[in-house]
């Protein structure tokens, strides 16, 4: 149990004092999420995964293993969660949402701070290549799992190319390739804008917090996040068991994998007509349910 409160206080906690700011600052001032979200879309996330891809020091195999790794995870995350949701009769803007909530990872403004602080500042390089990967998939099948809510299968496909992080992808496996350099000035310039994204993202989790609430669907809510909390460990293990991912780099992937869902859930489901309500439901609980799922899980990881 001191372990419990150790892995809470050293861990979890300095997170939240971020997020908890973020939290009492909308109270007070009401931002506007929607100009913060497309921020985060559009310029600070794609420059940070451009930073970190192309400045990347792991060898090429374990940083394929570790995309591998991640995109692996979260398709059978999408593909149970797309199942139960049907088993369970949810409506189509309802499956939408429950399948986009167990297959988006909080592994940006949760999970690389968490895995900084857990692991060591060694472990960054890890946290941003498995942030790379949720945020590939959250930017191609989040966006087209969010469309189904609202939209054809063609304009839920159309709508991954909107977004500009599969593109950074892109260009920063490129630059950390060699194949070429960008100016100095654009380098450095995004180096600036991607170091502004984690806080960014904290705060942004913080004012979305806010906002949510369980609403009238609280069993609904509650039983897809304790889903997305348990869940993803046990697939994550099978997975690097099947993948014979080696330690620490599994247990660090595992643990980032366990993150509650991911604030661009809501973001993706406002954006491209989802059940957004529930996703902020589902958000709201499995980060405050967390607090004690990855209290347990670090000791066996660590």
């Amino acid at each position: 149990m001191p372990e419990f409160f150790s892995v809470f206080y050293r861990v979890i906690a300095p997170i939240f004092v971020v997020a908890g700011l973020g939290y009492l600052a909308n109270r007070r001032f009401t931002f506007n999420t929607r100009s913060l979200s497309q921020i985060v879309i559009y310029l600070a996330g794609p420059a940070l995964v451009f930073s970190g891809l192309s400045q990347s020091t792991l060898q090429n195999d374990e940083l394929s293993r570790l995309l591998i790794f991640t995109m692996s995870v979260m398709v059978i995350l999408a593909i149970i969660g797309s199942v139960l949701a049907r088993m369970i009769g949810l409506s189509q803007k309802q499956r939408s949402a429950f399948a986009l909530s167990l297959t988006l990872i909080n592994a940006g403004n949760y999970g690389i701070p968490f895995i900084t602080f857990a692991f060591g500042q060694e472990a960054i390089g890890h946290a941003i290549i498995i942030f790379t990967a949720t945020s590939i998939i959250a930017n191609t099948l989040g966006v087209f799992l969010a469309s189904r809510g609202s939209a054809s299968v063609g304009r839920s496909l159309l709508n991954i190319f909107k977004v500009p992080l599969p593109y950074a992808v892109v260009l920063g496996l490129l630059v950390n390739q060699g194949v070429f350099a960008p100016p100095l000035p654009l380098e450095r310039g995004l180096d600036l804008l991607g170091e502004a994204a984690v806080p960014l993202m904290l705060l942004l989790l913080g004012i979305q917090l806010s906002k949510a609430g369980i609403g009238s669907q609280i069993r609904l809510v509650a039983f897809t996040g304790v889903i997305k909390v348990s869940l993803p460990a046990l697939v994550g293990m099978a997975v690097a068991r099947l993948m014979q991912l080696p330690p620490p780099a599994a247990h660090i992937a595992i643990m980032h994998i366990s993150m509650p869902t991911a604030v661009i859930s809501i973001i993706l489901a406002e954006e491209f007509g989802s059940d957004a309500k529930f996703v902020s439901g589902v958000v709201a609980f499995s980060t405050l349910f967390s607090f004690i799922s990855l209290s347990v899980l670090l000791p066996l990881f660590s």
